[in-house]
């Protein structure tokens, strides 16, 4: 789609969109019993609702009996208008016998404007989600979480209510509560089932490492070191792994491991270090069973930093032969060996072989995670500087293509040419690494938010 044609879009949000749906818990009932009081209390909720959602921006595209649909341009001014509605129907004196106790649920994605109304798979999401909650209570979806959660509101916390299962929605997430000390806090379990652990199909969660540098400067290193295993390991077949977004909400809290995986439904823990000292990194992990807290392998390793792939790919391949074996009953042979090395080579695909480069790459990460403008300018720069040293690292074009995305999408950047620079990337990451999952996410996603081109985008994902 062309500027010019840009131009004429309404104002009203658009391609990747934050909805926030609403209703009021138990209101068949209340209709039912407390008609003359509910005429009077909906008619001051659908007040508030209506001023908390448009003094932040957002679009109400839908009222249905007491439920409201809105559309807002970023994640951020959502949850800001969630949070003003709850506060705003948590103060308000209801009548006796007509409390009200609205839901909320807001998940952030592509849809398409049509006749006024948006169509698409995240509205289908985010009715699932609100579907699952209680009056009073307000959820996130995993991507909305990611995309907020470094700007929330003063006193705001969101706390991860762990993986679960959404009707009709083929992948479990973790669903997040939003907090604040003016609203309730303690609601009853979610109305949905923790999906239970397949004893057949080995589960992890990947912990973000520690920094015990001196300096304790390698955050972005320790970080990225772990990020890099789960992205592998998620590659491997016959092993669920959990979300970067869920297992890295742990991050810096004090919770013990049989908690960590009871909350992510997960049988193991993998867990590390990390102390780098100029060219000289010492890496510990620890692969330890949940149900008795103990260790089912671990290792240090001192090695210089041209080595560190070396060290990855070993990390990455003893824990699928020790989770096969002790999960799965496997013999710990030279054949499961070669097979775990072989696996763990093809998931690797991508990364290059510059030690340099590496580090940079993995600063460029730890940038684009936090989703502010000045950050993604430092990771853009992260990139191109990993790049220039390696022209082949296909996964730091895949992560270039993504950072220009999102500067685009949040208006950083002129969308025409943000969106072309992602495009760019993703195309020239395809074509080093023809199977690399990353590049065809990152060119679906311009597909999808760019091209307004579904069928293309959903052929791309399907790729990865």
């Amino acid at each position: 789609m062309s500027s010019k044609q840009r131009a004429n879009v309404p104002t009203i949000p658009c391609g990747t969109v934050t909805f926030l749906f609403t209703d009021i818990e138990g209101s068949t009932r209340l209709w039912e019993t407390q008609r003359e009081a509910m005429t009077t209390a909906l008619q001051r909720h659908d007040a508030l609702l209506r001023q908390c959602i448009e003094s932040h921006g957002g679009h109400i595209f839908k009222t249905v009996g007491d439920a409201f649909y809105a559309a807002f341009a970023t994640a951020p001014s959502a949850v800001d208008a969630a949070l003003d509605a709850q506060r705003s129907l948590h103060a308000e004196r209801w009548p006796e016998h007509a409390p009200i106790r609205a839901r909320m649920a807001l998940h952030t994605g592509a849809a398409e404007m049509r006749d006024g109304d948006y169509f698409g798979p995240p509205l289908n999401h985010v009715a699932r989600l609100l579907a699952v909650g209680h009056g009073g209570q307000t959820l996130l979806s995993e991507i909305t979480h990611d995309l907020c959660r470094d700007r929330l509101p003063a006193g705001t916390t969101l706390k991860s209510l762990g993986e679960h299962g959404l009707k009709d929605l083929a992948r479990r997430e973790t669903v997040f509560q939003f907090c604040h000390p003016d609203l309730p806090q303690a609601f009853p379990p979610l109305k949905t089932l923790l999906a239970p652990i397949d004893k057949n199909m080995p589960s992890i969660a990947v912990l973000p490492f520690a920094d015990l540098s001196a300096e304790k400067d390698q955050e972005y290193f320790a970080d990225g070191l772990a990020e890099e295993l789960l992205n592998v390991l998620s590659k491997i077949r016959g092993l669920r792994v959990v979300s970067r977004t869920s297992a890295f909400h742990f991050k810096g809290k004090d919770v013990d491991i049989p908690t960590i995986a009871q909350k992510l439904n997960v049988a193991t823990i993998l867990e590390g270090s990390v102390r780098k000292s100029g060219k000289h990194v010492r890496i510990t992990t620890q692969l330890i069973q949940a149900a008795t807290d103990s260790h089912l392998w671990s290792q240090t390793y001192d090695r210089e930093l041209e080595d560190i792939f070396a060290v990855q790919d070993d990390i990455a391949q003893s824990v699928v032969k020790e989770l096969r074996s002790a999960l799965l009953g496997a013999k710990l042979d030279a054949s499961a060996s070669a097979a775990a090395k072989a696996e763990v080579e093809a998931a690797a695909k991508g990364r290059g072989d510059n030690a340099k480069a590496y580090p940079l790459y993995l600063q460029g990460m730890f940038f684009a995670d936090r989703i502010t403008r000045g950050d993604l300018a430092k990771a853009i720069e992260y990139f191109r500087q990993a790049i220039a040293l390696n022209p082949g690292f296909a996964l730091a074009w895949a992560a270039l293509s993504r950072a220009h995305l999102s500067e685009a999408g949040y208006s950083w950047a002129p969308v025409d040419e943000g969106f072309g620079r992602s495009r760019t990337a993703a195309e020239r990451a395809i074509e080093l690494e023809p199977d690399l999952a990353e590049g065809y996410v990152a060119l679906g996603l311009v597909q999808m938010n760019y091209d307004w081109d579904w069928q293309a985008a959903d052929a791309s994902f399907r790729r990865a």
